[in-house]
């Protein structure tokens, strides 16, 4: 499997100090007490995504549009 590579935003609430972590090309979230765990829940949370867009996409046609 080649290796992907994804855009992600981190942030710390400054009440809690818990990490929020949004992906920028899947619109997927998570979060964690650290960074590092937060990275790690983001890396898992895409692959769910991916997994299920593999699914969805099963026998469909798919198209890349340029813009």
């Amino acid at each position: 499997m080649s290796n992907r590579h994804f855009h992600v935003i981190v942030e710390q609430d400054k009440d809690t100090g818990l990490f929020a972590v949004r992906c920028l090309e899947m619109g997927v979230f998570s979060q964690g007490r650290t960074e590092g765990e937060a990275l790690k829940n983001i890396r898992n949370a895409i692959n769910l995504h991916l997994d299920t867009i593999e699914e969805e996409l099963r026998g469909k046609k798919l198209v890349e549009v340029e813009f």
